[in-house]
């Protein structure tokens, strides 16, 4: 069904502008966060919406058998719809996706390699897969004129193939080569503690800016569900942990 500016493109025509390498340097609307389904298929659609000037391919990725991890509100279907709109940057919400599967489906395949040679995006139709939503990708934002951090999707784990699934059993030996979550170096500080160390001395915008590259902060869930959510500030404002500057914006921590 279509509607709207919407124009469906045959499955031959979306999957011959996908990629999981070779992106040039330089919108969800689900309440999905963090699931595991099978992709049954992956279609597409020319769509206009909002500033556009002209119509855009999104992407739209198809799966069943959804097992939810994490989501902004009740979800009780068993298939969904990701769209992402198509975008060859490496820094685009396509883009983030794209290394994700790579790293993943052509692990031990050299980086150099071009798009020819590795396996593309039509690998994962079909498979069971886990794609959750991660912050903390540097994107350029043209309203602010700066580059701010968003949060993209990424496929995290492939059933069989390799990744971290969500159950934290490691995978195979021969997919332990591409970890979706850094590993955390051991520390006696708390990632809380860290994101409140982070925030001491700066804005809200400049903290949200490095706060999800720590790897601490971005390896817990909870924690960056909080800050995302603007749910993590107001309690340390209630309990006069942290104070703002009303001429500057800039919050001053008490980290004793």
């Amino acid at each position: 069904m279509t509607q709207g500016n919407e124009q469906p493109v045959p499955m031959e025509q979306v999957l011959a502008q996908l990629q999981t390498r070779g992106f040039e340097t330089g919108g969800f609307r689900t309440p999905l966060r963090y699931f595991k389904g099978k992709l049954t298929g992956i279609s597409g659609s020319m769509v206009k919406r909002g500033n556009m000037q002209e119509s855009k391919l999104e992407v739209l990725y198809n799966f069943d058998e959804l097992e939810v991890f994490a989501s902004t509100e009740p979800y009780i279907l068993t298939v969904a719809q990701i769209g992402i709109m198509h975008n060859n940057r490496v820094k685009s919400n396509m883009g983030v996706l794209g290394v994700s599967i790579d790293k993943i489906i052509n692990a031990g395949l050299d980086d150099k390699e071009p798009q020819e040679k590795a396996k593309n995006q039509d690998f994962l139709i079909g498979k069971v897969q886990e794609w959750r939503m991660t912050p903390g990708h540097m994107m350029w934002d043209m309203q602010k004129g700066e580059e701010t951090a968003r949060e993209c999707w990424e496929v995290v784990y492939i059933e069989g193939v390799g990744g971290t699934p969500h159950s934290g059993v490691a995978p195979a030996p021969e997919a332990a080569q591409a970890p979706a979550v850094p590993p955390v170096a051991a520390s006696t500080k708390t990632p809380h503690r860290v994101a409140m160390e982070l925030l001491n001395g700066k804005t809200q915008q400049d903290w949200n800016n490095i706060v999800f590259q720590n790897p601490a902060v971005k390896a817990d869930a909870d924690l960056t569900n909080s800050i995302i959510s603007g749910t993590f500030i107001p309690p340390l404002e209630a309990a006069g942990l942290a104070t703002k500057d009303a001429t500057t914006g800039i919050y001053t921590v008490k980290l004793d």
